[in-house]
């Protein structure tokens, strides 16, 4: 009996531990890939989301020496399956492998190219492989989102004599399997860069079209083809590159002499309809470099280096409904000459909240005046802005005013948080997730400016979108969100470690896990791409006594530690739920975000369960009044990083040629629309409120001309009292011809007495008019408008995103 109990009280000690798997590789992880969590696309259907059961815990890891290994139980135990391969290579040759691709078409089809030409693939995340073969210089594979079987690739040619196609950067040629790598063939030279149409899914686009660039007659070219290439489309000549997206394709051209600078054109994704606008922007500068930060949201986010000498700076611009007219949005983000990436990230789970570094506009100023500060030093003024109403207004981050140890942090004046973006923190840039609405963790510090220096920076986290931040531990830290934001794991990664810490209350408290005896320095934390799970991965390398890296992964298990579900998420009001609401405010703490009150529902910080529900977390509330939020600058004003209004932007750049936009058109007519410096936020639905909508205005030539014209009041909008928007006449081109005043009597008289016998001639008719209904319009017909016009301009673009 006792030895019985003693077992039952190990067996329940047991349950209430974190389960630690440590496994040690040969060398450091280069990436990890999860098997069978899928995304079937099918024609004229949504996307099909299936995950398979028997394979979704498949894990593979490709090593920085090459290797293969595969995990079929999350991460407990390790099979090199290199090693397996090898013993049945002729003479045991060592194989070595350069890339895994699983499929966008069926996520249990995997492949795992090799760099000697030797090959494998499966169609059931590793349960049985296929060799194949092919030639060793292929490589830059491409998967296509159709078949599984289809597949694109690289090789470099030599160039003959006198051949005007064959420059540099177009010694390419594209080659295409349809046997999942069996046989290839030869179908385009002269290539810099080719990709599958991400349209694909649609009925109307051939599963084979590849869009590329490409030399013709000596030019350089954008193109398609449905056929490999057999028949080819010409899109667009003096082109160096293009980039799409599922809402739009972007091509950067040049001169015909290749010297006379860069343009980018903007066209809708369809490529059957390609007719490309250029992108319309308020600075008539030389530009150098364009990055498309972000496209998700139906606006495009555009960050471009104009003609400065320090690269690092650059503008961010965001376009209007459409896409070709763009505002200044951010003066002077923080880019990486290194990667092109830019400080600049979008919060996963919320609506229009975007987070950005800046350089200290001033120092900018000072550098451009003063020889003495070089690039170099404009590294120690970068600061951190946040943004509610897509780049509209930018605000710094509220600093917290307490530590992770409860003392007081002591900040006043302009010191606020700032955070590490992606230009300079390899794995811990600032991050969130779809599944955990309001929650954002980074790595940064307090005061006047982003330190430099390591060991001054600590952890911090939000659970409201970014209005209150939390220092959560001293240091910098690893992270990973999982459980729907219910469970948190991080990793101290400034120094080597072996133990990790987690929490169940979004950072309120902590629990140590020991994950081995050997300390390591921590390269990563991850989990299933869903957030969803309490299963997390760790992966690291830590020097052995030859100096040679070793890897090292670890599999963590939380499920063990709470066996009571979450309740009560279909009532968060009652106090019994383990669920609240939450309403996502703007800066001013207002709860209208783009004209809607919107709010979620989500796990209680303190309920410590096991948060499986799988509802829709978000529901509409109400329409709100218009707000000056809800108005960003048009386009050619901007307004400055301290806030306040929108200023026409000739006011900042002092160039011949930068247009101002407050004079009419040359041609005016009668009258023009006068803009006040806004234009509404591109998805905004706002009704009613503050309009800061152009203004109708009487063309000068008219009030010049017309001393009568000179009383004609143009409306003032009063921000201090919201108003109704309501259509309003103007008298503009009927007051420009108005007879004297003594005439206008008579005219009168002669108008009355011509309604009056009109009336009488007509009677019956007019009579018969009222009694019969006026005809109605198709409620079918404006209703197919309003949807085709929200699909077209709203949504999300997956593939589009910055990665955490």
């Amino acid at each position: 009996m006792i030895i019985i109990l003693g077992l039952l009280i190990l067996c329940v000690q047991g349950l209430n531990e974190v389960k630690v798997s440590f496994n040690e590789i040969e060398s450091p992880v280069s990436n990890i890939y999860w098997c069978g969590s899928s995304v079937v696309f099918t024609k004229d259907d949504e996307t099909i989301e299936q995950t398979h059961q028997e394979s979704r815990k498949v894990l593979f890891i490709l090593t920085d020496k090459g290797k293969i290994w595969r995990s079929a139980d999350y991460g407990s135990t390790w099979l090199d399956e290199t090693k397996s391969w090898e013993k049945m290579e002729p003479e045991n040759k060592q194989l070595q492998f350069e890339s895994i691709h699983i499929s966008p078409a069926d996520s249990r089809v995997i492949f795992f190219f090799g760099s000697n030409g030797i090959s494998y693939k499966s169609k059931n995340c590793g349960r049985t492989y296929t060799r194949f073969t092919h030639s060793e210089d292929l490589y830059d594979f491409k998967l296509n989102k159709m078949d599984p079987q289809w597949i694109m690739a690289f090789k470099d040619k030599p160039c003959g004599k006198n051949d005007i196609n064959c420059k540099d950067f177009y010694k390419k040629s594209i080659y295409v399997t349809e046997d999942g790598g069996e046989t290839w063939k030869s179908a385009l030279n002269y290539v810099r860069d080719a990709a599958w149409d991400k349209l694909l899914q649609y009925q109307l686009i051939p599963d084979q079209r590849i869009i590329v660039c490409h030399m013709k007659e000596g030019k350089s070219v954008i193109s398609y083809s449905d056929d490999y290439f057999t028949t080819i489309q010409t899109m667009q000549e003096n082109a160096l590159g293009f980039f799409q997206t599922s809402h739009y394709i972007f091509v950067l051209t040049t001169g015909e002499d290749g010297e006379t600078g860069y343009e980018l054109l903007i066209a809708p994704a369809y490529l059957d309809k390609f007719q490309p606008q250029p992108v319309q922007l308020p600075i008539p500068l030389n530009q150098h470099t364009f990055t498309i930060l972000d496209t998700s949201e139906g606006q495009i986010f555009l960050s471009v280096s104009h003609k400065e000498e320090n690269q690092r700076l650059t503008n961010v611009y965001v376009s209007d409904f459409r896409g070709f007219k763009f505002t200044l949005s951010l003066l002077h983000n923080v880019r990486s000459l290194d990667t092109g990436n830019c400080d600049f990230e979008r919060i996963l789970g919320m609506e229009g909240v975007y987070v950005a570094n800046v350089f200290d506009h001033q120092e900018v100023e000072k550098s451009k005046s003063r020889s003495s500060i070089t690039p170099a030093t404009l590294e120690l003024y970068k600061k951190t802005f946040i943004s509610y109403d897509r780049g509209g207004q930018w605000h710094p981050l509220k600093a917290p005013e307490i530590d992770s140890k409860g003392q007081e942090i002591l900040c006043s004046g302009d010191c606020s948080l700032h955070l590490k973006g992606r230009t300079e923190a390899n794995q811990n840039p600032l991050y969130s997730s779809q599944n955990a609405p309001g929650i954002s963790i980074g790595v940064g510090n307090t005061g006047l400016y982003l330190t430099q220096k390591d060991h001054e920076v600590n952890t911090y986290l939000t659970r409201d979108g970014g209005h209150e931040w939390f220092e959560i531990r001293k240091g910098s830290h690893m992270y990973e969100i999982g459980d729907r934001g219910g469970l948190i794991v991080m990793g101290q990664d400034d120094k080597p470690i072996n133990q990790i810490i987690y929490s169940w209350d979004q950072g309120f408290s902590w629990e140590e896990v020991k994950i081995g005896d050997k300390e390591f320095e921590i390269q990563n934390i991850v989990t299933e791409p869903s957030n969803m799970e309490q299963k997390f991965i760790i992966y690291g390398q830590s020097r052995s006594k030859e100096n040679s890296l070793k890897g090292y992964v670890i599999a963590l298990n939380f499920q063990t530690l709470h066996q009571r579900v979450c309740s009560g998420a279909w009532d968060p009001t009652m106090p019994e739920s383990d669920y609240e609401f939450w309403i996502p405010k703007n800066f001013e703490s207002g709860k209208c975000l783009f004209g809607r009150k919107i709010k979620y529902i989500r796990r209680k910080r303190e309920a410590q369960c096991f948060n499986q529900e799988e509802i829709d977390k978000k529901f509409f509330i109400e329409t709100c009044p218009c707000i000056e939020d809800d108005w960003e600058c048009d386009f050619g004003f901007y307004r400055k990083i301290e806030g306040g209004p929108c200023v026409p932007i000739a006011d900042k750049f002092e160039e011949d040629d930068t247009p101002d936009l407050l004079k009419p058109p040359v041609n005016c007519q009668k009258t023009y629309m006068k803009t006040q410096g806004y234009r509404k936020v591109s998805g905004d639905y706002c009704q009613g409120g503050i309009d800061l909508s152009p203004v109708e205005t009487p063309c000068p030539d008219l009030v010049t001309n017309n001393t009568s014209q000179n009383n004609t009041q143009i409306p003032i909008n009063d921000q201090q009292q919201p108003t109704i928007n309501k259509p309003q006449i103007k008298n503009t081109a009927v007051s420009s011809i108005k007879p004297s005043k003594p005439n206008s009597y008579l005219w009168y008289v002669v108008a009355f007495l011509g309604v009056i016998v009109i009336i009488l001639l007509f009677k019956e008719k007019i009579i018969n008019l009222f009694k019969s209904k006026p005809p109605q319009k198709s409620s079918s017909y404006m209703y197919k408008g309003n949807y085709e016009q929200l699909k077209l301009f709203s949504g999300n673009d997956d593939d589009d995103e910055a990665g955490n």
